[in-house]
């Protein structure tokens, strides 16, 4: 039933209808008090209509922070979820009423923030918002508009294609380099992530107690897939691991503070457009040089299919030249 009622020279629409929410909206002219009601009990009794009363007081600021407090803190790239999030709350999109939130504002955002941000990057800051949303609507119960406003804006297109290992002799000139760094521990962690292929989460985590120096295994735990994983270890590894036998843990550092210390050894050894995580894509590649098999490569690297794997796979046809002869 609808009330419709003058109070201070404006009209005031009430609806109260069973199985809904009494709602109430304030108009200047009479005529538009009617249209509303009418629109309004129309949705009603076509089990159309959404009541966005209490989604109107909420800020896109207020879902991402109640998304970095839940939500983030279980996965394991929390730190650096962390730190994106708040880079969102920063900025002036965050300020925005979540019904006012449309599809130009979040295009203003990315143009915002692509100077000196690589596209995947750009398109991972996007993909927050639009994940926060969506969560604010399926799991949280918020009454938000059907259409997300970030689905309309394009995504960047991300060309780059990583291609870069070492020679051997780049190599040997990092090691020369790492054996004076100010990290004690810098060369023998490049040295165990070249020849085992793990990720620097899975080298910083790795205990002594799941080292078998008998066997020459090693068990990964909680690895990004969350699996558990056992991998074989060079005699060069295990000698490292032998060298730290009597920690608890082989390396533990921080990425951000390792990343100070990789990074001056790379600029001594004059090489340029090289990361940790390439050492992996370094070990994967050698491994398929000497000529194992996918399957076998899988088991150490992890990787649950070709399409994975093959990412890091960086074998230059200049490398075949000589198996090629001699087949």
């Amino acid at each position: 039933m609808a009330h419709i009622r003058k109070r201070n020279g404006k009209w005031i629409a009430e609806i109260r209808k069973k199985d809904f929410k009494k709602i109430q909206k304030t108009f200047l002219k009479k005529s538009n008090a009617n249209n509303w009601v009418q629109e309004i009990e129309y949705q009603m009794d076509k089990k159309q209509y959404q009541d966005f009363s209490d989604t109107s007081r909420y800020t896109l600021g207020d879902l991402i922070i109640k998304y970095r407090d839940e939500v983030t803190p279980l996965k394991k790239g929390a730190n650096t979820e962390t730190y994106k999030l708040n880079y969102i709350l920063r900025n002036r999109i965050s300020k925005y009423k979540l019904l006012e939130l449309k599809t130009n504002h979040i295009y203003d955002f990315k143009k915002s923030i692509m100077q000196n941000r690589k596209a995947s990057t750009v398109n991972k800051y996007l993909h927050y918002i639009y994940t926060i949303w969506e969560t604010a609507k399926y799991q949280w119960g918020i009454t938000l508009p059907t259409q997300n406003p970030v689905a309309l804006v394009k995504k960047e297109k991300v060309t780059t294609h990583i291609e870069r290992i070492l020679t051997k002799q780049e190599y040997q000139n990092l090691l020369i380099a790492s054996e004076n760094s100010n990290l004690s521990f810098l060369k023998d962690i490049i040295q165990f992530a070249y020849t085992t292929a793990m990720r620097f989460g899975e080298i910083t985590k790795l205990e002594v107690k799941d080292i078998d120096f008998e066997k020459s295994l090693a068990r990964l735990r909680d690895t990004k897939n969350g699996e558990d994983r056992i991998v074989p270890l060079t005699d060069e590894a295990v000698a490292i691991c032998l060298r730290y036998r009597f920690r608890n843990k082989l390396f533990e550092i921080k990425r951000d503070k390792f990343r100070h210390y990789f990074e001056q050894a790379c600029r001594k050894a004059n090489i340029n457009n090289f990361r940790f995580h390439d050492l992996r894509a370094c070990a994967i590649t050698n491994l398929f040089l000497k000529g194992w098999s996918i399957a076998e490569v899988s088991v150490v690297s992890g990787h649950k299919t070709w399409s994975e794997l093959k990412r890091y796979t960086r074998i230059k046809p200049s490398q075949l030249v000589d198996k090629l002869n001699n087949a």
